[in-house]
């Protein structure tokens, strides 16, 4: 005859105060994370925005937008003279906005626009968003440390700018797209 090995669970029929209160955590812990992953949060919808540095000794204009204020389409379909305008993803413009926040460049802006030209000043940078335009300009009068904090803001943009796709319709002979305009002739 066969012998089986019982194990014998010694189980009491009370479970202590502490035991009870561990599985209440757990089972309310798992119903919580059960429950919170069905939910989804609708994202914020993103605010029209245009962010614009200018260079005025170069002449150069690097201006970025959100897809909630210029269809990427539309824009790049357009035959333009330049290709100074990129559109990027509201959820890009949205970290680009707030990282301009933190780094303090709203802090030291003007309310309106910024000259798109300037023989006094060395750059602008504009930014327009949910209908404000505010705009900071920097000359040789300019402090140190906002020289430098508008630096690191512009370079941060240009180098965001640079890496944003853009197949823009250009009006320009061949060879001639990265020519300045008045350099065309």
């Amino acid at each position: 005859m066969f012998r089986m090995n019982q194990h014998k669970h010694v189980a009491s029929s009370r479970t202590t105060p502490l035991r009870r209160a561990q599985r209440a955590v757990l089972f309310f812990s798992l119903a919580l994370l059960t429950a919170c992953q069905g939910a989804t949060v609708a994202p914020e919808a993103s605010a029209p925005s245009r962010v614009r540095f200018m260079d005025y000794r170069q002449g150069t204009v690097f201006e970025l937008v959100n897809e909630a204020h210029t269809d990427r389409v539309e824009l790049y379909s357009e035959l333009r003279s330049n290709t100074e305008t990129k559109v990027t993803s509201d959820e890009v413009m949205d970290a680009l906005l707030e990282y301009l926040q933190d780094a303090g460049f709203h802090s030291k802006t003007r309310a309106g626009s910024a000259p798109r030209s300037s023989d006094t000043y060395l750059w602008g940078g504009e930014i327009e968003q949910r209908g404000v335009t505010k705009y900071m300009i920097v000359g040789d009068q300019t402090s140190a440390a906002d020289r430098q904090l508008f630096i690191d803001c512009y370079m941060n943009h240009v180098t965001l700018w640079s890496n944003t796709f853009q197949l823009q319709r250009v009006d320009a002979g061949p060879g001639e797209v990265f020519k300045k305009p008045e350099l065309r002739q």
